[in-house]
């Protein structure tokens, strides 16, 4: 049986992508702490069925999240940067400033690779929860502006699923943000048969 499916089943594309930009295009984006998971990666089935543009897309994505997240730190004394469905996301590691309290949620399986594999830092928190319908909310510090990061995540949810979380945490939050990227129908087609192409469903 394989160890993830569904959603999860896609954990290492993203950690792919970044690895590939460190190690070809260092002067645009580099993610040391990605380089040091390569190993975990199971096979060569996403490399081979990713195209360069495909790769770059993605960490065009981080490229961009990182330097939104930087300034949003910047603008606080003490902040949350809360990452929904973090995978096996290494932006705390890239960002590396104690102003954040970064809080990674993911799948409960999700959550038990990256402990095994990803060190923690000291102002990183894991919650294992599905964020659509766990209660993780009442596990952060809502007092603290927080800044909500969903990448490559709404993708995989319905839409109605994605609107009530919205709401979800807007009345729960006093002062937050969200950082998010979003697809076309063609796009979305697109994302769909390159995830296949990667041997995952």
């Amino acid at each position: 049986m394989k160890e993830y499916q569904g959603v999860a089943d896609t954990l290492f594309i993203p950690l792919s992508a970044r690895i590939y930009a460190s190690k070809r295009y260092p002067e645009y984006f580099y993610d040391e702490k990605a380089l040091q998971l390569e190993k975990y990666i199971p096979n060569d089935s996403i490399e081979k069925g990713s195209s360069q543009y495909s790769m770059l897309a993605s960490v065009a994505r981080y490229y961009n999240f990182d330097k939104v997240v930087k300034d949003y730190i910047q603008k606080h004394n003490k902040s949350n940067i809360i990452n929904l469905g973090c995978g096996l996301e290494t932006m705390a590691h890239r960002i590396n400033d104690d102003k954040a309290i970064f809080y990674e949620i993911d799948f409960p399986n999700v959550i038990s690779k990256r402990e095994k594999i990803l060190d923690k830092l000291d102002n990183e928190v894991l919650i294992a929860a599905d964020i659509i319908n766990d209660n993780w909310i009442n596990k952060i510090d809502k007092t603290l502006p927080s800044l909500f990061v969903v990448s490559g995540v709404f993708q995989y949810f319905y839409e109605e699923d994605v609107l009530k979380l919205i709401e979800n945490i807007k009345s729960e939050f006093m002062e937050c943000e969200m950082l998010f990227d979003a697809m076309d129908k063609a796009s979305l087609n697109y994302a769909n048969n390159y995830v296949r192409k990667t041997g995952n469903k």
